[in-house]
């Protein structure tokens, strides 16, 4: 009878791929109410579209994805009107639209700056990603 080891057995294993991207998504404690408080404070309103920075969020891991959390969000920076709003109010809902491949699947949970996304309410609060959106981490020195 041949002896192996438990060794022998981890040699075998293939090595673990790590995803190029993870997906990002929000849950109902992802605090859209932050969300929609930042947007009124920018004096965002119901049909607009802005290109703009909202700092700091919070991604943590899920079952696999990145959820994306408002909760410490201090505020939101305006960088381009896109489209003129109706002066309505905006919406309590959020959804995420675009964010399925722009966070590498190496990142660690923690805090960012999320640069560069779009932002419009009709019927829901969207926030939007594309090739010019990033998560850039902040990094705080001890």
């Amino acid at each position: 009878m041949e002896r192996k080891s438990f060794f022998d057995f981890l040699r075998q294993q293939q090595p673990i791929e790590v995803p190029k991207t993870v997906p990002v998504v929000i849950t109902s404690y992802s605090q859209p109410h932050v969300l929609q408080q930042r947007m009124k404070e920018a004096h965002l309103t119901h049909g607009q579209t802005v290109r703009g920075d909202i700092s700091p969020v919070r991604l943590e891991i899920n079952f696999g994805k990145m959820v994306l959390y408002f909760c410490p969000a201090q505020e939101i920076m305006v960088n381009e009107q896109i489209t003129p709003g109706d002066g309505g109010s905006i919406p309590a809902e959020a959804i995420l639209e675009g964010f399925e491949s722009i966070v590498p699947g190496n990142v660690k949970p923690g805090l960012f700056h999320l640069k560069n996304a779009k932002f419009f309410s009709n019927g829901t609060m969207q926030l939007i990603a594309d090739e010019n959106t990033v998560f850039e981490e902040i990094k705080y020195q001890s």
